[in-house]
């Protein structure tokens, strides 16, 4: 046989397969109609939920952003009532980083309105939720130190303020002061130990006036 022979058997050969195979498919699923319709039907359904989940998913993301956006305003106008109200609807009925933000600015109104046990709660809330969105972790305990302070609870106002210096770099500007308000809480509460070595940091760490002051101070308790 020649090898043009050849070819064409094996081509031949191949065509008879797929045929075979398609006509047997045909077969099967002629006597199997039902469970192939059945078996499109939940294709096409699992299909239409993963494109419904795709598209509420955006949607949530959209509403979500537009609620923070305008609370954001609002808190900026200082209408810190109305913004805790739009930051409260988007804790309510969003979740992810979109609500652990929204915990946090919450806090930051009340904070700003004295009410310092409700910032405290909203602070906590977002530091209990805090892996969602770490961005705003330390700010967040400073202000829980400063809620502390506000009531006067000096003992917890200490700690969570050192806290909040366990999460800046030392390169960041806001390291020398908060190892300085450390410093000034364990002071307050009565911790001089304590209070020296936060003054110490801010004295290594710090320049110009934070850096003047805490030599100061490192001097009155030495």
């Amino acid at each position: 046989m020649s090898a043009t022979a050849k070819r064409a058997a094996r081509r031949q050969i191949r065509e008879d397969k797929l045929v075979t195979t398609t006509v047997r498919f045909t077969e099967w699923a002629q006597d199997h109609f039902n469970q192939v319709i059945v078996g499109v039907v939940a294709l096409v359904a699992i299909v239409a939920v993963l494109v419904f989940a795709a598209n509420s998913r955006e949607s949530n993301a959209r509403q979500a952003d537009q609620l923070m956006g305008s609370a954001m305003a609002l808190m900026l106008q200082g209408d810190y009532n109305a913004a805790k109200t739009s930051f409260q609807q988007v804790v309510d009925r969003h979740g992810g980083k979109q609500r652990a933000a929204a915990r946090f600015f919450k806090a930051e109104c009340a904070a700003k309105q004295g009410n310092f046990e409700e910032a405290l709660a909203d602070y906590e809330a977002y530091l209990g939720e805090v892996n969602e969105y770490p961005v705003f972790e330390a700010s967040a305990r400073v202000g829980k130190a400063a809620c502390f302070e506000g009531m006067k609870n000096f003992a917890e106002a200490a700690p969570a303020m050192a806290s909040a210096l366990d999460k800046i770099d030392v390169k960041d500007p806001r390291y020398a002061d908060t190892a300085f308000a450390t410093g000034d809480l364990y002071t307050v509460s009565g911790n001089t130990k304590e209070a020296l070595k936060y003054y110490k940091l801010a004295e290594e760490h710090g320049t110009g006036d934070v850096k003047a002051r805490a030599q100061v101070a490192v001097d009155l308790i030495e």
